[in-house]
Formats: structure tokens, sequence, C-alpha cells
């Protein structure tokens, strides 16, 4: 395969129409505009061009080709989207490793069905599901959920239709001489992707025997870090807010009781990269995970891989259960409405650190006050993220003076805020600024654009400010010292800065790139 069948591929495809099938689009001028799949917002920013075949997001900055929406929107790998739209537009390609995944999703699919209609011969398991467990016929039908006992009856199925090699291949047979079904009396989950591809399994003892769940091993398309259970829901872009919790249980429990919008980890460790990724994509991740030692000890461990983590920006917020209850216990008890609360008023992971610390600020014993104060300079220590490290180092110096004088602190830090709206066209203006105030050697090159750019309300204000012929030479410092001055220095409102340097990033320090393009379709988009 060359350049050229990938060059084919993507000419022949109509972008308009592939992302359309996701996102809502409208034909203004030469292009097609919608809201955009990675974050969020009320104001379409979302451009594609069917001529240029690309798509830019003017809010998030992602950008790229129609394979390049399939692998970051809807979670293909490059083999998998350029296969299906060579597909679609009749590229013929020699893919033999696309060949043997087909397969495998196939023998994954004949398996489901056979583990399923198998379930309802399986007296103890069903009873198991519903009595115990107490999910509804509806919520096994839409989960798939099947059963392994009467082993014997399901190999012949399986041997009657697959060879030997392509199901050890599948993962479903064991790979020793004398292959046989690789689960073994077991309750069975598929494991589905945002293609609705049948991956692998989970499966689970109803009795005490060891090891209480297992999946599938890994396969030319099973790899279980990259994974998460239910990760189907991601297709749909309905719901921004994404609930992770510990396991596919728990999951299916929540979706019966309408919260849809659950995902789980394949295992107890929590792929950190996964969910930061997920953020890029626009959701916004509230992690739930069990109120007992194991689950706050996995909590904190995903918040410290988190902060050491360079491509960790925010986004991800945490909810605590009560003290040793699993959502499955919240749901079946009288504390139902709590986890709805709970979902709804999630900690930042600021918060999240203050109640990891609380045992020690509140403590009388000067011992655990050092010990808590070390904590967290190890904590803040750890960001690699330079902006985050800033925020959070300058938040918990704030919070150390407010704890002096709690009220006065308060009050006095709420009279020195500007207050500003958060929305995208707010966002967009504070980078310009931003960009302007802190970069001497491009302010005359760009002097003009933010001179005649529409901003409105307070950056109007604040633009007005410092483009004075007065300032021209000044240093950034001395030029928020002024903004200070005025009360207009929004960079105090360290959260809302630091996502308008997310948003476009021209006004981050770590951007290394000419900024003019990125300036100039800033510009543009205040200026509708």
């Amino acid at each position: 395969m060359t350049d050229d069948n990938i060059k084919e591929v993507i000419n022949r495809t109509s972008i308009v129409e592939i992302i359309n099938s996701t996102v809502p689009l409208k034909k203004k001028g030469s292009n097609y505009f919608g809201l955009s799949p990675f974050k969020k917002e009320k104001t379409p920013s979302f451009s594609v061009n069917e001529e240029k075949k690309i798509f830019h997001c003017f809010s998030t900055g992602e950008h790229g080709n129609v394979i390049d929406f399939l692998i970051k929107v809807k979670g293909y790998n490059f083999k998998d989207a350029l296969y299906e739209l060579a597909n679609k537009v009749g590229v013929e390609l020699n893919y033999k490793s696309s060949k043997y995944n087909d397969l495998i999703y196939e023998i994954n699919d004949f398996a489901s069905n056979l583990f399923h209609k198998n379930l309802y011969d399986s007296k103890s398991h069903l009873k198991y599901l519903k009595e115990i467990r107490k999910f509804e016929e509806r919520t096994i039908k839409e989960f798939n959920l099947g059963s392994t006992l009467n082993v014997n009856i399901l190999q012949k199925k399986l041997l009657n239709q697959f060879e030997v090699k392509d199901l050890i291949l599948a993962g479903v047979f064991n790979k020793n001489k004398n292959s046989k079904l690789f689960f073994m009396n077991r309750i069975m989950v598929p494991i589905i992707n945002l293609q609705s591809k049948i991956l692998g399994f989970g499966a689970r003892v109803i009795d005490d025997s060891l090891p209480k769940y297992i999946n599938s091993s890994e396969t030319k398309v099973f790899k279980k870090k990259q994974i998460l259970f239910n990760e189907k829901i991601l297709n749909k872009h309905k719901n921004k807010k994404i609930i992770l919790v510990e396991g596919y249980f728990d999951v299916i429990k929540l979706y019966q009781n309408g919260f849809e919008n659950c995902l789980a980890p394949l295992g107890t460790a929590i792929n950190h990269d996964k969910l930061i990724e997920l953020t890029k994509k626009g959701f916004e991740v509230i992690v739930c995970l069990d109120g007992d030692l194991a689950g706050r000890n996995a909590t904190i461990r995903l918040m410290n891989n988190l902060l050491s983590s360079e491509n960790f920006e925010l986004g991800i917020k945490f909810v605590l259960l009560p003290k040793n209850y699993d959502p499955d216990q919240l749901l079946d008890s009288n504390l139902h409405g709590q986890l709805s609360k709970l979902v709804e008023s999630p900690l930042n992971i600021e918060q999240l650190i203050e109640k990891y610390l609380e045992k020690y600020n509140l403590s009388q014993d000067i011992d655990e006050q050092f010990k808590g104060s070390k904590i967290l300079k190890n904590l803040l220590s750890s960001i690699t993220n330079i902006d985050l490290k800033k925020i959070l180092t300058n938040h918990f110096k704030n919070k150390k003076l407010v704890s002096n004088d709690k009220f006065g602190n308060i009050l006095k830090n709420k009279r020195s805020q500007i207050e500003i709206k958060s929305d995208l066209k707010s966002k967009f203006s504070a980078a310009l600024i931003m960009f302007y105030v802190e970069n001497l050697k491009y302010r005359e090159s760009v002097y003009d654009l933010i001179a005649t750019a529409k901003f409105e309300g307070k950056f109007k204000e604040i633009r007005d400010e410092i483009i004075k012929k007065t300032l021209f030479k000044s240093t950034a410092s001395d030029i928020y010292d002024l903004l200070d001055s005025k009360g207009l220095n929004f960079t105090k409102n360290l959260l809302f800065s630091n996502e308008a340097r997310r948003l476009c990033r021209f006004a981050s320090s770590k951007f290394k790139g000419d900024p003019h393009s990125e300036i100039e379709k800033t510009i543009n988009f205040i200026n509708k």
C-alpha cells in the first residue's frame, strides 16, 4: 500500500457526508459548520471544507482529514479507518491483518450470541443476574449478557462453525494442546468498541472460586489497556459528561437506573492517558470509584498519575462515595438520590487534593500538619505541566492565606477579581490579549489585528488600555500591574486564563510555531 492509495481514499470520500453522520452540519459559504465534537459549546466553531477535504475546530485547534476525524472523534485506529473508507468508496487495499481482524470479529459475534442464548438454559446464572444483581430482562438483552455453563455443548457448536486455530486466534479457546473454551462456567459480558464490533469478553464466576473476574487474552484487536468497557457510548455525542466506575457490572447497573453515560476499565489499573485522551475530545470525565480502601487508593493513584503527566490539562473530576459503598450498593439502598447529587457536583482535582489533605490540616498534632505540608509539596513538585503547576501552586498559596484570616481575605479577593463571562468568545479574547502582552517581539506585527478586532465589554476596555503607545515597549509584568491597579487583570482568575491558553495554543508559553495564522483565525471568530 502506498501514499497514493491513501490520497485516493481521502479524495474519493465525501468528508462532509462522513462527518455529518456524527456532527450535524450546515453550509455557510464554501464551508460547512457544526458544534465541536471535541467540547461542549453553543456556537458552532467546527468547520468542514469538502473541496480541501479537511476539518478545523476553532475552539480546540483540532484539525485534519477524514481519516483523522475517524481516529480523533470515533476512536478508530489508522488501519481500520482507512480500510472502512476504502470499502465505502471502492478502493482496493491489500491488508492481510484486516482480514484476520474481520475473522476475529466474526468469531466473537457468533460466540456472543451463542453465550447469550445459552444463558436462558443456565438457571443458576440467570437467577444470579436477576435476583442477586437485580438486572432486568431489558438490561440483560441490551448488553447481550451470556453464560458458559453447558461448556461441552458450546464447544461443539463453536467447532462446527470455526477451525480450532482461528478460535485460538480470537482468544475464545485456550492455546494449549487440548484446546478448550477459555471461559469455563462463567457469566459472559461482551466488550464492544466504538464501531459496535465485539473485541473480546469479560467473564465472572458466581461462587467463591478465583479469579473472580477474567478478560479475554490479548489478541490482534483486544488490547486491554487501550479499551474501556461500554465505550460505544462515546459515538453518540449526546452527553459530554462521562462517569468512570470500577467494573462492568457497575456500568450495567447504572445504565439500568438512568446513568447511561458510564465506562469502566478492564481490570484494576486505570489508564490515565486514555482519560486524558477523552478530555482532548471534549468529554468531561467524572471518576467514581468504590468507597472502600482499595477504591480510595486507586483514586489517589490516578490523581498522582494525572499530575505527573505533561498532557494533563484539567477536565477530569472526582466523586468520593460514602465509606465502603460502591455505586451498585447506593442504587439498591435508600441513598439513590445521594449518588445523583455527588455526580452533579464532582470535585475538581484541587478539591480532591484538599480532601486528601483534610485529615492533616485539621489535626492539632504538629507532626501531622508537617506531614500534610510535605505531601502537598511533593504533589506540586511532581506536576510536569508548567501552566497547571503554576495554577495549583498559587491556588494552595492563596488557601494558606485564607486560613489566616478567612472571611477578610475572601472578601478582599472577591473585590479584586474582575467579573468576566466564561463563554468561548471571552476565552478567545483573553488569549489574544495575553499573547499581545506577553510577547514583546510580536507586538508590532500583530498590533493592527489587535487594535481593530471587535472585542466586547471588559475585553474592549482592556484592549484599549494595552495598545496605548506609552505601553508599547513595556514588560508584561508592568502591563499586568497597570491592569491590576484598574481592576482589569483577568489573569488573576487562573482557571479561566489557563483554559484560554489551552484553547488557543499560541497563548501558551510552550507554543513554538508561527502564531500569526492562528491569531487571524481567532480574530475572525470573535469578529463574527
